[in-house]
């Protein structure tokens, strides 16, 4: 089978370039990449993808909804949506649009991967279920006999065209009108005769009656009919089949209605009874009796009402009682405690009652929860994600200034411990805007080589300890180093700590072990086999244990969905595990929880070791052509449109010896790089904005830059820490990552290194 055909609708250049990469890598072919609407049409029209993925957002008169919407009218393609930031009418406006799905960025490998693999699932089973049904409608179309099928209660829902020429019914007049109207039979005595008729034992399975059509004119025919099931095998209408009868014969018919019905619910899957105008059950099937847990026989007299859980009558007594008083049909849900199950009542008019067709629907609303945690999932993801970028410029400025004046202030002097007390509130304010950004969207990590021994003994440091915990930290003396994101890393460790302290209100032992797992130890052969890790591999290991209250085995598998806690109190929010789960799966790693109720919790946590252990090293950089004779002072160009991060990393910079040019948005910086370059004085270092509102930002502008100069040294800031070019930066150019806030010591040694000096 030839590669699915793809085509990826996107503004942004190196965007678009990285998603055709990582289709590839999945074994996709990228059909072309298009930057606008009318160009995705054009592109469509030409090569016949199988599958598109726009960008909601596209420069230009088309937006990607509208773009998306002429595509599939035209051409019926499947889309896929990326987004990263959409309002509530935009989200609307797409989902009108009908897509396969969405992919909110930045997203990694697997999402993609799994979106494209769904839609395309989706697209062929589509394409499939029309072609069957076609082919089936050109059968029943094509046939000699007279079709007529019905929904549950009875309702014309498809005629063939030799059953309007029989019944002289078109079928736009007999749509939903009730089949004895339109297929109005009776027997041989005048009495009319039900539709559904059972067969006994060796009797021919048609059977003759009059039939009355609509002119008015009777006609002999011979009919067979049977219910409609579906794959669950409930009763979801009637097909009957007929023709003229072309002699005279015995008369086939049967008229017992109480029996035909029993025969027919007697086969259905699910749970049925009726009842009289007084509520009493007059008649129940096998699998009634069975969900209820009585005989059939034990069901009849009973009160209807009486079967279902309590609260359900008072819900829905009165809308049942209309339906019973005016013979229409009604429906409501309810959950059934003692098997943990959904059910959907049908309630239909029954002789002088009503009938009732109970469904399971578990399995539905258990999706339509997923999708609701899913749907908040995204809709916080897009709102943590402006959040966070605002918030955190906010905090650079802030975190910028408490240390330039801590700086400034020598130790001892009235203020400085102020001071140094907001500063900290910054950075715990900056560790909830990741937090919440990681929960939302599991923001791609961006790696560093770590020390885990460093990173545990700053936890240590400054976690606030219980004096009611006994607390045990072993970190292994030759614990091997990982690549990981420092501060995701760190708000594991405090989130499982904090779930630790939580769980022992009157006090405890808390042992937190670090140590290797290399291939082949009984400790990596030991680690759970839900943790999904790789067959083969090295890890590092996080042992959190506590001697708390443990949970209860039956709510073991629900700890990481979002919002779920077992803590009752009104601080309890449910989203500390997501966030830990979101983060090791995000390092590729694993994660899982073992309880005992009553004797405590432990939780492990798995790291990938690289296959270098040795320390983050970086390379000697050579000095850049024509600056040789001043490379004691070098030259750093600056993207910022925030005024206040401009005039902080200025000062930082200036005051560190380094000269600074300001541009406030990246076609001045591409611009003032190349004149300098072309003159022989490049820049040593541009520090980049990646995002500029309304303008070019960072990624753009080195795009640009490279064209001239690919050596260029490039380190890319951004509050959108989960953006992939914050995730991969060299792939875009970059030679480092500086995520706001920061402190000027993390500016200063960033560059420094960069650099080289």
């Amino acid at each position: 089978m030839s590669p699915v055909r793809i085509l990826v609708v996107e503004d942004e250049g190196a965007v678009g370039r990285d998603i055709q990469n990582t289709l590839v890598r999945c074994g996709y072919s990228v059909a072309d990449i298009a930057r606008t609407g009318a160009e995705a049409l054009e592109i469509v029209r030409r090569v016949d993808p199988d599958l598109v993925i726009m960008d909601i957002r596209l420069s230009g008169a088309m937006d990607g909804i509208e773009a998306a919407e002429r595509i599939r009218s035209a051409y019926g393609k499947p889309i896929i949506y990326l987004t990263a930031l959409a309002d509530e009418e935009t989200m609307a406006r797409a989902s009108r649009t009908e897509p396969e799905g969405y992919l909110l960025k930045p997203f990694n490998e697997s999402e993609l991967q799994s979106t494209v693999e769904i839609a395309i699932s989706r697209s062929r089973s589509r394409e499939a279920l029309a072609d069957r049904e076609e082919q089936f409608m050109s059968t029943l179309r094509s046939m000699a006999d007279g079709v007529i099928a019905t929904d549950i209660v009875g309702n014309v829902t498809f005629m063939n065209p030799v059953a309007e020429l029989i019944t002289g019914w078109g079928f736009a007049e007999a749509k939903s009108k009730v089949l004895q109207e339109v297929f109005a039979i009776s027997d041989d005595a005048g009495r009319q005769a039900p539709p559904l008729a059972p067969r006994p034992s060796g009797q021919h399975p048609g059977r003759r009656v009059m039939l009355l059509t609509k002119e008015g004119r009777r006609v002999q025919v011979e009919d067979n009919s049977a219910p409609l099931k579906d794959s669950h095998g409930s009763l979801v209408g009637l097909v009957v089949v007929f023709r003229r009868c072309e002699s005279d014969g015995g008369w086939r018919s049967d008229t017992n209605e109480g029996e035909s019905l029993k025969g027919i619910v007697e086969g259905i899957a699910d749970p049925i009874v009726a009842f009289d105008r007084h509520w009493k059950i007059t008649f129940a099937n096998h699998r009634a009796a069975k969900q209820f847990g009585r005989s059939q026989d034990g069901l009849i007299g009973s009160a209807f009402w009486g079967l279902l859980p309590e609260g359900v009558r008072e819900e829905n007594f009165h809308d049942t009682s209309r339906a019973l008083a005016r013979k229409e049909r009604c429906s409501f849900e309810f959950y059934q405690d003692s098997g943990r199950r959904w059910f959907e009542a049908n309630v239909y008019p029954f002789g002088e009652g009503l009938l009732v067709l109970m469904r399971d629907i578990t399995e539905r609303i258990e999706q339509q929860e997923t999708a609701s945690r899913i749907e908040k999932l995204e809709c916080l993801g897009l709102l943590a994600r402006g959040f966070a970028h605002d918030f955190n410029n906010i905090l650079t400025v802030m975190l910028g200034n408490l240390s330039l004046a801590e700086m400034k202030l020598p130790e001892g002097i009235a203020g400085r411990i102020e001071l140094e007390q907001a500063r900290a509130a910054t950075l715990r304010a900056q560790n909830r805007v990741h937090q919440l950004l990681t929960f939302a969207k599991g923001g791609a990590p961006i790696r560093q080589r770590m020390d885990l021994q460093r990173a545990m003994t700053e936890v240590e440091e400054d976690m606030e300890r219980n004096p009611r915990i006994e607390y045990r930290f072993k970190v292994a003396a030759d614990l091997w180093q990982i690549d990981a994101d420092s501060g995701q890393l760190r708000r594991v460790i405090e989130n499982l700590l904090r779930n630790s302290e939580e769980a022992m209100v009157g006090g405890g032992r808390l042992t937190v072990r670090f140590e290797n797992a290399p291939s082949g130890s009984v400790l990596r052969e030991n680690l759970p086999a839900s943790m999904e890790l790789e067959d083969g591999a090295d890890y590092v290991v996080l042992q959190v244990k506590d001697n708390g209250h443990g949970i209860d085995e039956d709510l073991l598998d629900k700890i990481f969905e979002p919002y779920f806690s077992t803590r009752g109190d009104a601080n309890a929010t449910g989203i500390g595990l997501t966030v830990c789960d979101s983060i090791v799966r995000a390092h590729n790693g694993g994660i899982c929880c073992q309880s005992i109720k009553g004797e405590g919790t432990k939780v492990v946590v798995a790291f990938p070791a690289p296959a270098d252990r040795s320390p983050d090293t970086f390379p000697p950089d050579t000095k850049p052509a024509g600056n040789t004779d001043r490379f004691t002072r070098p030259r750093i160009l600056v993207l910022e449109d925030e005024p206040l991060i401009r005039q902080l990393l200025v000062a930082n910079l200036e005051q560190e010896g380094f000269e600074v040019v300001e541009t406030e948005d990246g076609v001045e910086t591409a611009a003032r790089y190349i004149e300098s370059y072309d003159r022989g004085d490049p820049f040593d270092l541009v520090i980049a904005d990646l995002s500029i509102p309304n303008g070019v930002g960072g990624a753009k502008a080195i795009e640009e830059i490279m064209q001239i100069d690919p050596g260029v040294k490039a380190i890319v800031s951004s509050g959108y820490s989960d953006d992939p070019v914050m995730a991969e930066p060299g792939a875009f150019g970059f030679s480092g990552v500086l995520p706001k806030p920061y402190q000027p010591k993390q500016l200063l040694s960033l560059v420094q290194r960069v650099l080289a000096i």
